[in-house]
Formats: structure tokens, sequence, C-alpha cells
């Protein structure tokens, strides 16, 4: 099941990340073309409030600019004077404020010693800073899920901010559980007194977590709204034993959305699923039955009788491995 399908709500994959040039072009090109800042948020991997903010970064500090005039005098200013050098201006606010800035020169060396392994401390001595921001800026580009894949792959200096980092969050890892919470999903029991049905669930991994809800979404998507007009919400919670923070990934469900990539826990007899074939092509064809022992236990399913005959097809995968499913919930329904 695809993060699309499953509506994820994470914070933007750049939230709270040093700005980039690119973005900086990305942004005037279009506050040029009068695209809606909502959406260039999207698109850069940021928050609304933090698009807004950066527009103050094209003001020159001898104009004063009022807040609520500064989208409209940049937008204006782009248009009515296409040879304004803005980018000069966006790098003397970031000298005068002493707030990083990545260069595109930046971005290329970072992508090539990612590529070609370059261990950390060169890669930030090349860069001309800390082993933690260059982990960052692996972060950011989308080379790296998170700063603890940047140091496995590159390295860390022991005692060192980066090496710091990823050894006290293994520590917290180490005794941390996950939680999976679902709001309003059918099939699931309302507690008594409570406003929408609830499923509570603890497990030892974040993929453990991720299948039992793949499981509980398909079953919701098979049965139909659990609640009327009540969105159906699930958040996913790494804790440890007392702690009120930690990694929390929530989102809502599409209830229309196709199938997608799902885990194979969650398969249903009915789904038309594709199958990679050893020849390098793929099969696909309908789920007609489904043993699962338990949980951990493989997943097996039997598929549609090849050409009418009764020679079947079995297919077995490993309860976390994910599987497409290509058929669609409106298409099962008809």
């Amino acid at each position: 099941m695809s993060d699309n399908d499953r509506g994820e709500l994470l914070p933007p994959s750049r939230h709270g990340t040093t700005w980039r040039e690119s973005e900086y072009r990305v942004l005037a090109d279009d506050l040029r073309a009068g695209v809606d800042l909502a959406r260039t948020a999207h698109t850069l991997g940021r928050t609304e409030s933090a698009v807004r903010a950066a527009l103050r970064n094209f003001v020159p500090p001898e104009d004063r600019v009022s807040t609520a005039e500064r989208e409209r005098w940049v937008r204006g200013r782009l248009v009515a004077e296409p040879e304004w050098d803005w980018w000069a201006v966006v790098v003397d606010r970031h000298r005068r404020s002493r707030s990083g800035l990545w260069f595109t020169r930046h971005e290329h060396c970072a992508r090539i010693g990612w590529r070609r392994r370059t261990p950390m401390p060169a890669l930030a001595q090349e860069l001309g800073t800390s082993e933690l921001t260059v982990a960052e800026l692996l972060r950011s580009l989308g080379l790296a899920d998170s700063i603890e894949e940047a140091a496995d792959r590159l390295g860390a200096t022991p005692g060192l901010a980066l090496a710091k980092r990823v050894s006290a969050h293994r520590d917290n890892a180490a005794g941390a559980r996950w939680i999976l919470v679902i709001d309003g999903a059918a099939g699931t029991s309302r507690p008594r007194n409570a406003p929408v049905r609830r499923q509570i669930s603890l497990h030892e991994t974040r993929a453990g977590a991720e299948a039992e809800r793949d499981r509980v979404l398909a079953w919701h998507r098979r049965l139909g709204a659990g609640e009327p007009d009540t969105p159906v919400w699930w958040t996913i919670a790494e804790r440890g034993l007392g702690a009120s923070v930690g990694h929390t990934r929530c989102g809502t469900v599409d209830t229309i959305a196709p199938g997608g990539a799902i885990h194979a826990e969650a398969l249903t007899v009915g789904d038309v699923i594709r199958v990679h074939v050893p020849d390098g092509g793929y099969l696909q064809d309908r789920i007609t039955a489904i043993t699962h022992t338990g949980p951990g236990a493989p997943v097996v399913v039997d598929l549609a009788p090849v050409a009418n005959s009764r020679v079947r097809r079995v297919v077995e995968f490993a309860p976390g491995e994910v599987v497409d499913v290509v058929r669609r919930r409106e298409d099962r329904a008809s």
C-alpha cells in the first residue's frame, strides 16, 4: 500500500532542514508564474508557513515591506523586473542573518559523495561543515531516509555529534515499542462510551505495526465506512517507557483508493495481484484462497487455476513482504 493510498500525514520531507539554492529557484519560478504558495510548499516538501517565511529573504534590507504585503511585493517585482538579481539578495540576507544556505555546488558534492561512498569525515571537510549537518543535507536531498542511514553508509567519527546522535537514538530504540492506533475503521470495536471505533495494538517493530495497519485498513475498505461522516485516522508512534515524544507517523484513509502495494498479511480472497516470475516478467491473477497460520508465518495464496484446469498456481509470501495489488475497490464491488 503506497504512502499516497494511506493518506499519510507526515511532517514534510524537508521540514526543519537548511534551505537550498535549488529550492529558492523553484520558489522564484512559481512566484513569477502565479502558482499558489500551498502548491509550491507541497512541491518543495515544506510547510506553507516555512515558504512564506522564506519570502523575507527576497526583500532587500533597504526596502521596508510588511509581512502581509511581502508575497504580493515579491511576485510583482519578479514579473516587472525579469533581470532583477533576486538570488544575490537571498544570499546577502542569509549572510546577514548567519543562517545556513546550501548552494547548488554543495548539492552536487553531496550527491557525488553519496554515490561514491565518500567517508563522512572527508565529505564534511569538503563541504566545510559538520558531519551531522552533512547527514541532514543527505536526508533533505532524499538520498537517505534518516541520519542513521547516512551514518551507516558513510560512517561517523566517534565522539562527534553525528555519532552521539545515532548512538542515542539506537539506545532509545532498543527499549522502545511501536504503538498503532486506528480510529473509525469498520471491523474494529468501539470501547464503552467512546465516540468512535478504536483499535490499539503494540508491536516490537515498525514493520509489524505497518503490516497490522495495512490489514485493518484493507478490511475497512472491504466493509465500507465504519462511522458515517467520520474520517478514519491512523497513528504509528515509537515510544519508550515513560516517553511522551518520539518518532510518529499518522494519516487518514481514502476509502476509494486503489489497492496499490500492501503487506502480504493484508491480502484478501478476490484481490488481483501481480507477481514477478523468474524470467523477468510477471503474472497477474485473482486470489482464490489464502493460508496464514498466524503472526510471523508465511502467507500462502492460491491463484486462479491455469487455463481452467486443475493445476493451481501457489505463491508464498513472507508476512511483511509487499505485494502489488492491481484490482481497485470499486472494481471489486461491481
